[in-house]
């Protein structure tokens, strides 16, 4: 069985008419059927992985993505963001002996964000937005 990689512009017309009619899908992996049977309309064989998708919808202007999370080992270190790959920013705080202590990160691409204790994104809601 053969299947195509739809362009992302391809994925961006099947997200935006799948969120004109739902206006909010609960989960990633809901978002990825619907966005799949879309693009399948037309006889096609699409396949798209759920990451592809959640990036391409974060960097679309009609799209509000809303992360769940749970606490995670606060000891691991962080160097990229879990949802989008993009580099974390590091948000620092001046301590009363004049140094600085980082106390959160945070991803200026999507609006992860996560302190000492570390969170873990476990679902994704998606919102449309409409264009201003």
């Amino acid at each position: 069985m053969s299947y195509h990689i739809p362009s992302d512009e391809q994925v961006k017309s099947a997200l935006q008419d799948i969120l004109k009619k739902f206006r909010t899908v609960q989960s990633q992996s809901k978002l990825k059927s619907l966005v799949t049977k879309e693009l399948n309309i037309k006889k096609n064989k699409f396949s798209i992985s759920g990451s592809r998708l959640r990036n391409i919808a974060i960097k679309s202007d009609f799209v509000k993505l809303e992360i769940h999370s749970r606490e995670g080992d606060p000891k691991k270190i962080l160097a990229k963001c879990p949802v989008c790959g993009s580099s974390l920013k590091r948000v620092k705080n001046l301590t009363i002996w004049g140094g600085e202590v980082t106390i959160e990160f945070s991803c200026p691409n999507c609006g992860y964000w996560t302190g000492k204790k570390k969170r873990i994104p476990t679902r994704y809601v998606f919102h449309y937005k409409k264009k201003k």
